[in-house]
């Protein structure tokens, strides 16, 4: 019988689960899936529970197999839930699409296919007779033939600034999208919010849902917000123009020679954005680190305005609420966050060489996710690190792996039983965190686990 162990049960250890029985036929296989959730495929993004959270993508394109995009609009529509199918419905209803998902498929899974589920911590990995053995907190030993990380979404890191003691308040948050955030802000409070993305934008539509009055602000660097989506057209891939390009500027000068040809003839720039999706992953790794780099440093943040956009319903309230007062969206850099006697934050930051203070009575960290593995708050992530077993990718982004998920260890050699999915491939594959994405890598890596 194939062992194979999944460390984490998010979406993409969910979807990587059900592919697995789904393909399994007549093979007998053993999975473990170890995840401290009571109910597996929420992770971060979709264990929400608030309707204000939309997907970022239309009901019609979130099927969990790449072949059957459809399939979670179906669903949708077979649970009473009347959305079409280019709506952008609450992510709430995509967790719980999951777990159904899940439970059908072990429903019907073969004989020969037996799955566990371990409610525990993973907090170390290393090589073994058998394959490869994980410990969980409780002590005990887990071996298998196979092992695949799939984490998700570290917390983001803390705002950099000198001094962390704010870190200590109750009133700091480090976690966006927790329940507790809502339970414990006053009507009236006041909200700094670090971050101008898709997470603030989370906080400010839930915050203007449950009555909350109180000022929010949010900043970013640039102060940008994302942009709104807008259906409706579509743009031929160009990818066999610019494939042996190898330099940023030479990319980007041609995809703004495609934009301008699109809204030439009424078309428009998200529509080329999107054509090129299926072949990100492809140009990113066809970079010189040095370009990466380069890219990191001064286009990211544009990349991510242009490409995780928002729906129009949420990009309309966001809108009301700043021109209404209640929001103001900042520019600058933060230089440092103090707290007062009271339990307030004093915020400083620097804009546009100018430094300004902003009092208020609540923080909330919109960072991101932490990226870098070396930093990220998991034991099993610092000891398998330590012990050589893995190692952060050049840019820090995530762990190095060949394309196909396969861990690089510290001493450069590919395992041939060690794997990942999904956001912890971000800096391989540059495009990696959208269920689209994983979506593809779950079903691919099924197969190929099943094949060995």
């Amino acid at each position: 019988m194939k062992k194979i162990i999944i460390i984490g049960g998010g979406a993409s250890g969910t979807l990587l689960a059900i592919n697995l029985i789904r393909e399994a036929g007549e093979r007998a296989i053993d999975i473990a899936i170890i995840e401290r959730r009571s109910r597996l495929g929420r992770g971060v993004a979709y264990g929400t529970t608030f309707d204000a959270h939309l997907l970022n993508v239309p009901a019609g394109r979130m099927g969990a197999f790449p072949d059957d995009l459809e399939h979670f609009h179906r669903w949708l529509n077979e649970n009473g839930h009347e959305y079409q199918i280019a709506d952008f419905v609450p992510r709430v209803l995509f967790g719980r699409y999951l777990s159904d998902l899940l439970d059908a498929t072990l429903g019907a899974a073969p004989s020969g296919v037996n799955v566990r589920f371990i409610d525990d911590d993973a907090v170390d990995m290393s090589k073994s007779a058998a394959g490869i053995a994980v410990r969980i907190r409780s002590g005990e030993t887990i071996d298998a033939d196979d092992a695949v990380l799939a984490f998700g979404n570290f917390p983001p890191p803390h705002p950099n600034v000198p001094d962390l003691k704010f870190t200590d308040s109750k009133k700091y948050f480090q976690d966006p999208w927790g329940q507790r955030l809502y339970e414990s802000v006053a009507v009236d409070e006041s909200l700094f919010i670090v971050g101008t993305g898709l997470s603030m934008a989370d906080v400010a539509l839930q915050m203007n849902r449950i009555g909350h009055s109180g000022k929010i602000y949010a900043i970013s660097t640039r102060g940008l917000l994302p942009a709104v989506h807008e259906l409706g057209h579509s743009y031929p891939s160009f990818y066999d123009e610019i494939k042996g390009m190898r330099r940023i500027t030479d990319l980007l000068k041609a995809v703004r020679r495609h934009i301008a040809a699109a809204e030439a003839e009424g078309g428009n720039w998200r529509a080329v954005i999107d054509s090129l999706r299926h072949e990100t992953p492809q140009i990113w790794m066809d970079l010189p680190v040095a370009e990466k780099r380069y890219f990191m440093q001064h286009l990211s943040r544009y990349w991510n305005v242009a490409r995780h956009r928002m729906p129009s319903a949420a990009a309309a309230i966001l809108q009301n609420m700043i021109a209404g007062g209640k929001l103001e969206i900042l520019r600058g850099r933060l230089k440092d966050i103090a707290v007062a006697g009271g339990g307030s934050f004093y915020v400083t930051f620097a804009e546009y060489g100018i430094l300004r203070t902003v009092s208020t009575d609540v923080l909330v960290n919109c960072i991101g996710a932490q990226s870098n593995f070396a930093k990220a708050d998991s034991e099993l992530v610092q000891n398998i690190l330590a012990a050589g077993i893995v190692r952060t990718d050049k840019l820090a982004m995530g762990l190095d792996a060949a394309p196909d998920g396969r861990l690089i260890g510290n001493d450069g050699r590919i395992h041939q039983n060690i794997y990942t999915l999904g956001p912890a491939m971000k800096g391989i594959l540059w495009e990696t965190t959208a269920i689209p994405e994983i979506r593809s890598q779950a079903r691919t890596l099924a197969l190929k686990l099943l094949s060995d």
